[in-house]
């Protein structure tokens, strides 16, 4: 109180009023000679407490204590009552469990040596889960002034050694679960880090249920990138959940070890892991102990079916993977068969209003479990709704359902019998339907970071001070509103468009929803614009086929293009097939026979899906020995990795034409009356969020005679596409 009364709260201060306090309470207590204390009230309490043995005294003292700071509670003139309950029950004892280890390591971070920190860490963790107030005032006193270790500290805190004793059950064994290395691709990928070459090789650790031998012989792989708020959390963190995707979908997992800021600031943890990405699928699994290219007997292996997933700050750089693949023109970078993303970060602009092009993108998607606990009018998502104004705050949030079921999506909104009990205590009869109906006015949407700002896993602050880390050392000063691989939600129609199928997992309240719910609206919107122009282009092929047959090799209307041979599959000009001849003949025969199978032409809601767990905020898959939720999540996402790399061969992610597909997108914008792609021109921008030309190449990377080659494939390419728009458009 005195330092308050002074203005300048401090920490000496209070210590110093603690020293003093005590002082004058020993003066008063101690022991005096004579019948009677120097105070006659103490004479009192000494006569009323004298036959009580000391135990009593002090367990009355505490009870008392403990009921006197409640007494404006009890007395109901405590202000506005409890919130109301945003999270289901079992998300919110997990967080309680949670605070309780931060605040116990946080607090004793300062301890060494490390053996006993490890110990009293626990300690001090069994303390707060029994004071979950003190808890949260000490994380919320630490996190508003997060420092790096502070935050290492509380998101590594499962390599604990008695936390991670506590863990094994999920983790169990695994017969393949170790560190390893990737070597960097060869010629090396464009770097915004010049100074580091030659780059150093890339950690990464390596889940698989089976044996070595097995292992050599699969043919599909899930690549993660594991989140971590870009500073922090090594896959050996993420053990837990990750061992269960190995061992339910007998499927090797490769997750990349990044580089973390500040010590690696953005992008290197986008660059390396597209470096990652190149070195697997370039060598067809080889870098990780699989068969690669040839097999024992010398005959040729299919390219392996991926995978890629990526959590929090993991799907952001995911993202920046994918786009930096499609946007790599010179040589062809596959793309996986299929992106999982969950509750990713894909926007570092904290803005408070929602933009109104972001609210009809979700107005118009209409995402179905979106709508389910609110009564919008007009509809709007429910992790901005706010309850009608005039019967409370308008800061109310939508109540929580008691529990959820992941795999059924079944939703308990039940109240609990005291609820109802102390509602007809009370004499109040509130419906079920009155308190889940929400009114909110369509222009005052907030975006999930401010109406999840007091979120229990991940505040505003925090959010603030890993932006900060990230961009600070960034060898290119950010673009906060148009660098598309630092905030994905403003990336580019038609990149978007060229998106693997893309699933995606959050929470209803986690504070990055947004991000989900917008950039998937966007995925679904530019996929549903390529299928109808695809349709458009599948009616002028069979015309043009009914009107003017097309012979396969040459005659009439063929056309024959000569393609430099190459050996290697990688390096092969995107759409256009390679053999061991000198040679080979594209033919509009060719595209005829892509086009069915195009990227283009699969349904939107094939292609994007979403699901939203209500009463979930962020995080919860490192929550699994506490969380139920997050082992239905663990099986959803497995099932998904197995619908992704049991789609057929001829799937999206292997069958795509480049220059087909560059001639549709070029109708798209003609029809929207937007520019000519880049890539329409040769003349585009490679990489561009970092200003790494492709004409010429960087100077470090060593192409020597693909250069060469590089300059023939671009004109084969233009070519090309004028002789496709001649047959399509019967010129």
């Amino acid at each position: 109180m005195i330092d308050h009364a002074l203005g300048r709260p401090s920490a000496n201060q209070r210590r110093l009023e603690v020293l003093v306090s005590s002082f004058l309470a020993f003066l008063v207590l101690r022991h005096k000679s004579g019948p009677e204390p120097r105070f006659k009230i103490l004479g009192v309490i000494d006569r009323l407490l004298g036959h009580l043995p000391a135990w009593k005294i002090v367990f009355g003292t505490l009870v008392a204590k403990w009921v006197a700071s409640n007494f404006f509670l009890l007395t109901y003139m405590n202000g506005n009552p409890a919130a109301i309950p945003l999270y289901t029950r079992n998300y919110y004892r997990a967080t309680w469990i949670l605070t309780a280890l931060d605040a116990g390591f946080l607090t004793a971070q300062d301890i060494k040596p490390k053996f006993l920190r490890d110990f009293l860490s626990m300690v001090f963790f069994t303390f707060y889960l029994l004071t979950p107030e003190a808890a949260d005032e000490k994380v919320r006193r630490y996190r508003s002034l997060a420092t790096t270790d502070m935050l290492r500290l509380s998101w590594e805190k499962n390599l604990n050694p008695y936390l991670r004793l506590s863990t094994f059950p999920d983790r169990w064994f695994l017969s393949i679960r170790e560190d390893t290395s990737i070597p960097r691709p060869s010629p090396p990928s464009a770097t915004s880090f010049p100074e580091e070459v030659p780059l150093p090789s890339i950690n990464a650790r390596l889940y698989f249920s089976g044996t070595r031998e097995e292992l050599r012989n699969a043919r599909e792989l899930i690549f993660q990138i594991p989140g971590g708020g870009f500073i922090t959390q090594s896959p050996k963190c993420h053990d837990d959940y990750v061992s269960n995707w190995a061992r339910m979908t007998k499927t090797p997992i490769i997750a990349i070890d990044y580089g973390k800021a500040p010590e690696r600031p953005y992008p290197w943890a986008i660059e390396e892991c597209y470096d990652a990405w190149r070195s697997v699928v370039e060598s067809n699994g080889k870098v990780i102990g699989m068969q690669g290219w040839e097999k024992e007997d010398g005959s040729a292996n299919p390219p392996l079916k991926i995978c890629m997933v990526g959590d929090s700050a993991g799907g952001n750089i995911a993202v920046g993977v994918i786009m930096r693949c499609i946007e790599t023109h010179e040589k062809v970078v596959p793309l996986p068969a299929g992106l999982v993303l969950i509750y990713p970060a894909l926007s570092f602009d904290i803005a408070c209003w929602m933009p109104s092009e972001q609210r009809d993108l979700m107005r118009g998607n209409s995402f179905r479990n979106l709508a389910s606990t609110a009564t919008l009018a007009p509809p709007q998502p429910p992790h901005v709704a706010k309850k009608d104004i005039k019967d409370v705050s308008p800061l109310a949030q939508a109540e929580a359902p008691r529990r959820i079921d992941v795999l059924k999506g079944e939703v308990d909104r039940r109240q609990s019998w005291y609820r109802r009990l102390w509602a007809r205590v009370r004499g109040l009869e509130v419906t079920e339907r009155e308190q889940q109906k929400i009114v909110i006015d369509s222009r005052l949407s907030m975006t999930s970071r401010m109406s999840f700002y007091t979120d229990r896993i991940i505040q505003l602050e925090m959010m603030r001070a890993m932006a900060l880390l990230y961009l600070r050392n960034s060898p290119k000063p950010p673009d906060l509103i148009n660098d598309y691989y630092l905030s994905p939600m403003v990336a580019p129609d038609d990149i978007l468009a060229l998106f693997p199928k893309t699933f995606f997992l959050v929470g209803e309240k986690d504070p990055f929803v947004d991000d989900t719910v917008v950039f998937a609206g966007r995925l679904r919107a530019n996929k549903e614009k390529a299928r109808k122009e695809w349709e458009r282009t599948m009616q002028r092929a069979r015309r043009v086929s009914l009107s003017h047959p097309i012979s396969p090799i040459s005659g009439d209307g063929g056309i024959t293009i000569e393609v430099p041979s190459t050996t290697d599959t990688a390096t092969r000009p995107r759409g256009l097939s390679t053999s061991s001849t000198t040679s080979t003949q594209s033919t509009a025969a060719e595209t005829a026979a892509l086009l069915p199978h195009h990227l283009f032409s699969h349904p939107p809601e094939e292609m994007v899906r979403v699901k939203i767990l209500e009463g979930i905020s962020h995080g919860f898959f490192q929550m699994l020995s506490i969380l139920p939720e997050a082992k239905q999540a663990t099986r959803l996402t497995s099932d998904w990795f197995l619908e992704m790399l049991g789609s057929p061969s001829d799937d999206a992610a292997v069958v795509r034409d480049e220059v087909l597909t560059d001639f549709m997108i070029d109708e798209i914008r003609r029809r929207d009356g937007a520019p000519m792609s880049p890539t329409a021109t040769g003349a585009g921008t490679y990489y561009m969020a970092h200003s790494a030309p492709v004409l010429p190449p960087a100077k470090h990377i060593l192409v020597e005679e693909a250069a060469l080659d590089e300059v023939k494939e671009r004109h084969i390419l233009e070519r090309r596409r004028h002789e496709l728009e001649a047959i399509l458009y019967g010129q």
